[in-house]
């Protein structure tokens, strides 16, 4: 079998946050016309491909080409709606604290006149007061992840998808803005929601 890491969250507030979490899920997939839970979190991705398992003839090596130029970087913010897999998106070089300011006023736009809760990691620029006086303002309240706990929070499951489909292995090193393109046409297939990226995220009741 294939070797797995594994970390344990140190944080001592994990089962109290983690039953937040629940708990605001169940009442988003109880009112869904009124209550919103959004899952936010940040993807980088670069020019050159990443490698990956892929089938190949027997004898052929699996290389991919990579680009003489820099590994230039660009960077995405995310929003999945837990009850619609919906994805909200913006994307630039950089993501700061205007960055983000922008990206939940992007979201209070698609979601207007709901109670709205957006589910954000530790990163210290999510609790920049610049940054929580505009999710104050726009009636966006702020769920925290437990400190290094990644799986509960289904959106990586998204960017994990978006690697294996579009960045592991791809063959735009050279076609930089073409390869921008191709990430954000994946993305664009979950504009209107989607049962199945509920079901690959972990998302949907049994």
């Amino acid at each position: 079998k294939r070797g797995r890491v594994r970390l344990h969250s140190p944080d001592p507030d994990y089962a109290h946050k983690a039953h937040d979490l629940q708990r605001i899920l169940a009442l988003a997939r109880a009112y869904p016309q009124r209550i919103t839970l959004l899952y936010g979190d940040e993807l980088s991705f670069y020019r050159q491909p990443t490698l990956a398992d892929r089938l190949y003839p027997v004898g052929v090596e699996p290389t991919v080409d990579l680009s003489h130029r820099a590994n230039t970087r660009y960077r995405l913010a995310g929003a999945l709606d837990a009850v619609t897999g919906r994805v909200t998106i913006t994307s630039s070089h950089t993501i700061g604290r205007a960055k983000l300011a922008d990206f939940l006023e992007q979201v209070r736009a698609v979601y207007p006149e709901r109670w709205l809760f957006l589910v954000w990691d530790n990163w210290p620029v999510h609790a920049h007061p610049d940054v929580l006086a505009v999710a104050q303002q726009l009636h966006i309240h702020l769920l925290w992840l437990p400190t290094y706990a990644p799986w509960l929070n289904p959106i990586e499951k998204l960017w994990r998808l978006v690697k294996q489909t579009v960045l592991h292995q791809h063959t735009r090193a050279d076609d930089w803005d073409g390869l921008k393109a191709a990430v954000q046409t994946c993305l664009d297939a979950y504009e209107h929601g989607s049962t199945d990226l509920l079901r690959y995220v972990g998302l949907l009741p049994n």
